[in-house]
């Protein structure tokens, strides 16, 4: 094909046909390859006519670290958003048959212009947001020998490495014809099969395990964004996922256990797909916003708290206070050097039994202050000074008196 009919047939802009090698020029430009295809693909695909090149080399992808299961979650990521997008529901099928794993979603489909890096047709909302995971995935995959395919519209886009020989190649896509047209986006993980194992665990719908513990979802917006996506709290130890996508171990990436789950929406990665340390505050304010929707789970992290040991009543002065010491190597105990989120107290009083007596509750810090509220006819409640401000919404003993 002639530039101008390979800039028809793929739609591409003619600002890009710099990054477009005709196939009958690859060769004169040392870039060598072979078109060969399993035989189980030979049927789906007419032909290849061009080479893009992504601007991406080996080095690049190898710096950013990525792995098998973070190329997974991107590309599950992406066809997540698309299906939402078109459908609603983030409802995308994963097959495995004799070629491999695919991936498929009804979404909008797959542009040339959204393989090159930069180039991206996200959402705020969308769990992908940096524009680059499809690209830096299918290339990580292609690197470690798991050819990867794109099937979209009558199209199909084939990663591959050149030069093979050479120690820094660059990322190169075929761009072909495919024999059957496709609504939406079929990715091809060529000769590899997924563990079922690790793929029910990768999307936390898919979590039927942790799915079965959910205390509370609830939708709402960020300050960047208005459209309003779920985060969700579960009664299950120790995971974490954001935007529906499993990050990890919470005692992993954020360095403490934690004796709940999460999924957060409004919560993002660094670049490198990894929680750096000054996203550690970011990450205790969303839980603080999730619990502030939700009194079920302000009430259920109040249980918590008195199983750990961090929340109980003690006998001070002839009377009663109670006194509240948050682990800090425990993500429940932590969040509340950042947040006090709103109703927790309504929560402690609660869950301790004093719903009757809550407006008794006084904000002390050393046992002489609670002895002093006791003999006044007060409830002290005993609070390390590490605590955010945010707990000056208690009322503090000073200036108060029983009439």
């Amino acid at each position: 094909m002639e530039m101008s009919d390979l800039l028809r047939t793929y739609n591409i802009s003619p600002t890009m046909s710099a990054s477009i090698i005709p196939l009958k020029e690859a060769e004169s430009r040392g870039l060598l390859f072979d078109l060969k295809e399993p035989p189980g693909l030979v049927s789906k695909i007419s032909g290849y006519d061009a080479l893009f090149s992504t601007g991406l080399s080996k080095d690049y992808v190898d710096k950013r670290e990525f792995s098998l299961f973070i190329s997974m979650r991107e590309l599950l990521q992406n066809a997540l958003d698309e299906e939402e997008m078109v459908r609603g529901q983030p409802d995308v099928r994963i097959v495995q048959d004799t070629h491999g794993t695919w991936i498929v979603d009804g979404g909008r489909g797959i542009t040339v212009e959204a393989l090159r890096i930069g180039g991206t047709n996200k959402e705020c909302w969308m769990r992908g947001y940096y524009g680059e995971g499809l690209k830096l995935a299918a290339s990580h995959l292609t690197l470690n020998q798991v050819p990867v395919y794109l099937f979209t519209g009558q199209m199909v886009f084939r990663f591959i490495a050149l030069p093979r020989e050479g120690p820094n190649p660059g990322i190169f896509i075929l761009l072909g014809r495919s024999k059957e047209a496709i609504n939406g986006t079929k990715i091809l993980l060529s000769g590899y099969k997924a563990d079922q194992d690790f793929m029910e665990k990768i999307v936390r719908f898919w979590n039927k395990g942790l799915m079965a513990k959910q205390i509370a979802e609830e939708r709402f917006s960020s300050e960047d964004c208005p459209r309003e996506m779920p985060s969700a709290i579960f009664d299950y130890p120790n995971q974490l996922y954001i935007r529906n996508m499993y990050a990890g171990e919470m005692s992993e990436v954020s360095r403490r256990k934690s004796l709940f789950s999460y999924d957060l929406w409004w919560f993002r990665f660094d670049v490198s797909r990894k929680l750096m340390t000054q996203k550690m505050p970011q990450l205790f304010l969303e839980i603080a916003k999730l619990l502030e929707r939700s009194g079920v789970a302000r009430r259920k992290f109040a249980e918590k708290l008195i199983e750990a040991g961090m929340l109980k009543k003690k006998a001070v002065g002839g009377g009663l206070a109670i006194e509240f010491n948050p682990s800090f190597t425990v993500v429940e105990g932590h969040l509340f050097v950042y947040a006090f989120p709103k109703g927790m107290l309504d929560a402690f009083a609660g869950v301790l039994g004093l719903e009757a007596e809550r407006d008794l509750i006084r904000r002390v810090s050393t046992n002489e202050e609670a002895e002093s509220a006791v003999s006044r006819g007060f409830i002290p409640i005993l609070l390390p000074y590490e605590l955010s401000e945010q707990f000056s919404s208690i009322p503090p003993l000073q200036n108060f008196s029983l009439t």
